[in-house]
């Protein structure tokens, strides 16, 4: 029989996500977006399990969680909240819920989460049913997860381990009698991995790492998530290590990334063929100014020759000298003179203007590498400047102001320049907003950088509109965009958190008043 699940959350993105989830792992989703259209819903269907949020409008999940175990308790209920409090997950679980998520969501957790409430509440329910019919349910449906999975006890003794967990490490198959996690940690030769799960047993805090393994099936790369979550309704609770094959993901992600950024490239091109057609213009008078002015030089030099040839064979002029006067005339000596070292430097400094966009582009929307390298910061953010130029040159004045003192940091190149090139690009829509509406000529972006402590931070600032009060809470949300269409995709800032605190470790924030501007820190360890 097909389970059904109900989902209130007054934000529709979280319900569709959770509900995209759910519904390719084969369950039958009924959603609302408060307590009153959950209250319709549940007495018109038969409902499985209800998946909550606890804040919002009118009446919270409190009192959906009341109404539900007065009137229906057969439905057990899991609260997903962007809370991420132990005091708060501990109030909600104590009071009969059966899981706690918090947003954003790990779509492995919530698979496991549900599956894990929906068996804990057939245990209470059907006490009497056969407990080998509910075991094979449960392998069932934790060999059928699309990741591998190992449940540990709390003394970190090893419970069970999934079908695919088995499927990709032959220690799991070959030594039956494996009871310890810490024996198949150190087999697997990760050093960090038994700290970690220790570390969750301690502070109860969930832990995600990065592992790259050689398996029979070659190398793999896995994200590793370590959590505990209830086995009863006593609060006693279990370990559970998941681990996620990203290799094809990874590789795929990485080929989105560069393809976003020749995306970008794509958008500035025209801009960028600006302003290289500006200097390489006045580089292609300056050569026909000098062709020019060649052409009257060597005429003069003629003449020069002939009157000297002549003097030399005559030792007379012959009326020579009235003919070099009009060369020399023609020619404006003194004019060439002045002129000519100004257009040979003009043209060089056009060439070095031209070798510097190319040189940008090039930096800006090279590949890169899967492996952290050390980069200069302060450079990073000139190619940028650089190749966004056209984007805000019109609109406002840029300064840059790089800290000298500055080291190298261990980075993603080419996935931060995709970060800076998002906040300038961005801070240069924000000004031309109030440049249309009369408030000045031309704004002022200013990018900085600077040491504090172990972090090397970059500020990007403009004194732009702002953003208003009721969308600041959603700016990183992938697809989310005040621009108008064809204008942003809604993907800069999600990338440029991703970029920022997944794959760097380090931390986005932003001040904004509205209609005075706004100011983006990133901040990078430099250890």
């Amino acid at each position: 029989m097909e389970t059904t699940i109900l989902l209130i959350d007054d934000e529709e993105p979280i319900r569709k996500l959770l509900g995209s989830v759910l519904g390719r792992a084969g369950y039958r989703i009924l959603n609302g977006a408060s307590v009153a259209e959950a209250r319709t819903i549940l007495g018109r269907n038969q409902v499985d399990l209800l998946i909550t949020d606890i804040n919002m409008p009118e009446e919270t999940g409190y009192d959906l969680i009341d109404h539900v175990k007065k009137h229906h308790p057969q439905v057990p209920i899991v609260v997903a909240t962007v809370i991420d409090n132990i005091t708060e997950a501990q109030q909600v679980l104590e009071s009969g819920v059966y899981g706690y998520l918090v947003k954003p969501f790990n779509k492995n957790l919530v698979l496991i989460t549900v599956a894990n409430a929906l068996r804990l509440h057939q245990l209470e329910t059907l006490q009497q049913a056969s407990r080998q019919a509910l075991e094979h349910e449960h392998r069932a449906i934790m060999d059928n997860l699309p990741i591998g999975l190992l449940v540990l006890g709390r003394d970190m003794e090893l419970l069970e381990a999934n079908k695919r967990m088995r499927s990709w490490f032959t220690m799991l198959r070959e030594q039956s009698g494996l009871r310890s996690f810490q024996a198949f940690a150190r087999g697997l030769q990760v050093d960090y991995l038994e700290p970690a799960v220790a570390g969750v047993l301690e502070t109860g805090q969930g832990r995600r790492l990065n592992a790259q393994l050689e398996l029979e099936q070659g190398i793999r790369m896995f994200q590793i998530t370590i959590d505990m979550i209830p086995s009863d309704a006593a609060g006693n609770k279990l370990i559970i290590v998941m681990f996620e094959d990203q290799t094809e993901a990874l590789t795929l992600e990485r080929e989105l990334r560069q393809a976003q950024k020749l995306e970008a490239i794509g958008q500035l091109a025209a801009g960028i063929a600006h302003e290289i057609n500006t200097p390489v213009q006045y580089i292609g008078d300056n050569i026909r100014f000098l062709a020019d002015s060649f052409a009257d030089l060597l005429a003069l030099l003629q003449g020069y020759e002939e009157f000297y040839r002549q003097v030399r064979d005559t030792g007379a002029a012959h009326g020579l000298r009235e003919d070099l006067e009009k060369l020399y005339a023609a020619a404006d000596v003194d004019y060439l003179r002045e002129e000519i070292p100004l257009t040979v430097q003009q043209s060089l400094d056009g060439v070095g203007r031209v070798t510097k966009i190319v040189r940008a582009m090039k930096e800006f929307s090279h590949p890169g590498s899967a492996e952290k390298v050390q980069v200069d910061i302060n450079n990073a953010l000139q190619s940028t400047i650089t190749v966004s130029r056209n984007e805000w040159k019109y609109g406002a004045d840029l300064q840059a102001d790089f800290a000298e003192d500055l080291p190298h940091v261990s980075c993603l190149p080419a996935e931060l320049n995709q970060v800076f090139l998002n906040l300038i690009v961005n801070a240069a829509h924000a000004i031309e907003s109030r440049v249309k509406a009369g408030d000045y000529e031309k704004g002022l972006i200013r990018v900085s950088t600077r040491v504090e402590g172990k972090q090397a931070v970059i500020e990007v600032s403009d004194n732009g509109s702002g953003i208003p009060e009721k969308i600041r809470h959603r700016i990183y949300d992938p697809f989310f965009t005040t621009k108008a269409v064809g204008k942003g995709t809604g993907q800069g800032l999600a990338i440029a958190r991703d970029i920022v605190v997944d794959k760097h470790h380090g931390q986005i924030t932003c001040e904004t008043e509205e209609g005075k501007g706004t100011t983006f820190t990133i901040r990078l360890p430099l250890v």
